[in-house]
């Protein structure tokens, strides 16, 4: 009696491998992945077309650029332009004044005794403790320090 093959095509999930399931959701992701990326110029060509279409339609065969030479429009033209130069006025004083603010703020470090002095440790403790790179404090109910690790 011979020993038959499994067959290579198995149209069973239950009865896959699990190296298999994973080939198998491999090349579907891949497969998925592809067809988008090849159907997106696809579609951008469509909705291009589709703009020129319209545009040709309603603005040169029925004269719709004749609405924009009204006053409205130049009115909206013009609320339009003013909301844009506040925003770059804004956007260029906050620029100038945060480069300012924090020119003008300088980090100056706290000394080994002035750390003593203020948690209440040993000056060596603290001289030791600056080396250290992780270090647990534990705090009493006052906010003084308890113990260190």
């Amino acid at each position: 009696m011979t020993k038959q093959k499994k067959p290579l095509i198995i149209n069973r999930p239950d009865l896959m491998s699990m190296r298999q399931k994973y080939a198998n959701n491999t090349l579907k992701l891949l497969f998925v992945l592809s067809g988008i990326y090849l159907i997106v110029p696809i579609i951008t060509f469509i909705i291009w077309y589709l703009a020129f279409v319209f545009f040709q339609q309603h603005i040169l065969l029925l004269e719709g650029y004749k609405e924009y030479k009204t006053m409205t429009s130049v009115w909206y033209l013009i609320i339009i332009a003013a909301f844009s130069l506040m925003f770059i006025l804004w956007s260029l004083g906050n620029l100038y004044f945060k480069r300012r603010k924090s020119k003008s703020i300088h980090n100056t470090d706290l000394s080994i005794e002035a750390s003593s002095d203020y948690y209440q440790v040993p000056l060596e403790s603290v001289k030791q403790f600056r080396k250290q790179k992780v270090m647990q404090v534990s705090f009493d109910d006052k906010g003084n320090i308890n113990h260190i690790e």
